[in-house]
């Protein structure tokens, strides 16, 4: 018999994905799998610049609510179609992380962090207090990018062609040159800059194709679950949360992120119902398990892990 090409596992990934909605009935549980598969997406989007670069941002959320307003408010105000809202959010989000990037790259290390919570901060108070645009603190109804019937379905397959295109940028970036100059930053930024990269112009381009799909990844979700607000698409929790994914599931690999979404998602969930008073120490305690005990993340179960050490390093382990 032929070996199977090495594509076939994404293949019947995807497959297998997109039938989902033919015999999942279950209106909780199809919406259950699509904030694994939004969330896979922010995590991956994240991925590119802290697992491959190596730069801990905690400020993804701005992407992810510029996206959201940015549907919701060109609908609401101009008239847009929902879906130009949705390329508007991602151009402003690329603009937004030029400007960011520009400036919170300048930094290294626990600098750059907290400098990207401080610009994710101030756009969420410009929001809050922005209430003749934005509709400040209360929030407002946002557009539907699908119409009746069947929206869960409809959203469902809506997310899986956003899944599939960061899933090929993150291949394409693990395999390629680009990528490679990406690890060298991670590894050693001042090695890299010895060795002709320029790691203010890399960690800019890669912050850019972040910054895009985690703003397709917003105006998805805020469009599925209908509202924006401050306190739900520009939390810090989200950013958190985009990290905690890609690190519990892998950083610098393919299906770390999409492996990530899944355990943390559902976990929560079932932490939610089971744990109705104390899931949040529950969930702490299993992360901070797997910390210690899968530092590679969970898909270091399914890799060799020398393999996996070669190919991914720790977050933030650039030195000044």
């Amino acid at each position: 018999m032929k070996r199977l090409p090495k594509w076939w596992p994404t293949a019947l990934f995807f497959a297998v994905l997109l039938s989902m909605p033919l015999w999942i009935t279950d209106g909780y549980v199809l919406q259950l799998i699509f904030r694994v598969v939004i969330f896979a997406v922010l995590g991956m989007a994240w991925n590119i610049v802290g697992g491959y670069a190596g730069q801990l941002s905690l400020g993804h959320v701005a992407y992810f609510g510029i996206g959201a307003y940015a549907m919701t408010l060109s609908t609401e105000r101009i008239g847009w179609n929902p879906w130009l809202g949705v390329i508007l959010g991602a151009i402003l989000a690329a603009v937004g992380a030029l400007i960011i990037g520009s400036i919170t790259f300048r930094l290294r290390g626990p600098y750059f962090a907290l400098s990207t919570i401080a610009a994710a901060e101030i756009i969420r108070v410009l929001v809050q207090n922005q209430d003749q645009l934005t509709h400040g603190a209360v929030g407002t109804n946002a557009p539907l990018l699908f119409q009746a019937p069947n929206l869960d379905q409809k959203f469902f397959w809506g997310a899986i062609p956003l899944l599939g295109a960061v899933f090929a940028f993150s291949t394409w970036i693990h395999n390629s040159r680009f990528g490679y100059r990406l690890r060298a930053i991670r590894e050693n930024e001042n090695t890299a800059m010895a060795v002709g990269v320029n790691p203010s112009r890399e960690k800019l381009l890669s912050l850019l194709p972040s910054a895009v799909f985690t703003a397709l990844a917003g105006a998805m979700y805020a469009s599925y679950f209908s509202f924006v607000g401050p306190d739900t698409v520009l939390s810090i929790e989200i950013s958190v949360q985009a990290a905690l994914i890609a690190m519990l599931g892998g950083a610098a690999t393919v299906w770390g992120p999409i492996l990530g979404s899944i355990v943390l998602t559902l976990t929560s969930e079932i932490f939610k119902t089971y744990f109705e008073h104390t899931h949040l120490v529950v969930y702490g305690a299993l992360l901070i398990v797997v910390v210690i005990f899968l530092p590679g993340g969970v898909i270091s179960l399914f890799e060799g892990r020398k393999r996996f050490r070669r190919e991914s390093g720790p977050i933030g382990s650039v030195q000044g």
